[in-house]
């Protein structure tokens, strides 16, 4: 089946825009989380979705491709991995403190870490995802994005660190009561939801990121290399990378190099 890359970019699309108004409005606006749930748990499906369907169409944009698309799925693993790895550490060291007597509920905060590893690593899968099938101004935009991501993770762990620290520091956990406990969770739960506008910008910039390669493809700029070996036309090559190319296509698909006029 042709045009799983075409498909996966578009429910991408779909899933980013969903995920960008979500969070707008779960910043902008109070006690929504539990209702917008279930809309950013759509939007993330359409979000992976799409990724599994670029996995599959990994090899109709040529080897290079292919390839970046592999480095992708390993960074992809090692997003989730890692992150793992942190919280189970944290967590047992954390239990390990509590059997030992000597609890340290700000050994929790170590957790946040995760925030910045996650987003780092994810962000590199998708730069790696989608190389191939940006122009100049895509790349560009892409790594924009990555970079965006990068400073906007860090600043968001350090926000919500120093609220967690915060929210410690005006509490006593052993002589608490439920009601202190719910009214300080919910005074926590509020930050965390009001530092979500710090994914705004990436957000925008990586939507930009999936339409253009989207519309690429639509235009039929962007050829599909399956159809450059079923084509009727008489066959003919790149003279930058030798590769077998459409007869009118005007970019390699192979190289992505362009061509002022047909050969």
């Amino acid at each position: 089946m042709e045009g799983k890359t075409k498909t996966g970019l578009l429910l991408l699309i779909i899933g980013g825009c969903i995920s960008l108004i979500s969070n707008m409005v779960l910043a902008t606006i109070d006690n929504i989380g539990i209702a917008l749930s279930g809309i950013g748990g759509i939007g993330g499906l359409c979000s992976f979705v799409g990724i599994i369907l670029l996995i599959l169409g990994r090899k109709e944009f040529g080897e290079k491709h292919r390839k970046f698309v592999i480095y992708a799925i390993i960074l992809f693993i090692l997003a989730i991995v890692i992150p793992g790895i942190i919280v189970g550490v944290v967590v047992f060291s954390y239990v390990s403190q509590g059997i030992n007597g000597s609890l340290d509920p700000s050994l929790i905060q170590n957790i946040f870490l995760i925030i910045p590893v996650a987003a780092i690593l994810g962000g590199l899968s998708y730069v790696f995802l989608l190389f191939e099938l940006e122009d100049k101004t895509g790349r560009m935009v892409l790594f924009a994005a990555f970079a965006v991501t990068i400073i906007t993770s860090v600043v968001l762990a350090l926000s919500i660190g120093s609220a967690f620290e915060e929210t410690l520091g005006s509490i006593d956990l052993e002589t608490a009561s439920q009601e202190e406990l719910s009214t300080i969770t919910s005074e926590f739960s509020q930050k965390i939801s009001n530092s979500g506008l710090y994914g705004l910008a990436n957000g925008a910039l990586m939507l930009i990121a999936l339409i253009i390669p989207y519309k690429r493809i639509t235009s039929g700029e962007l050829v599909p290399v399956s159809i450059v070996t079923k084509s009727s036309e008489p066959d003919r090559r790149c003279p930058n990378c030798g590769q077998t190319i459409p007869f009118d296509a005007n970019i390699c698909p192979y190289c992505s190099k362009k061509f002022e006029d047909h050969l």
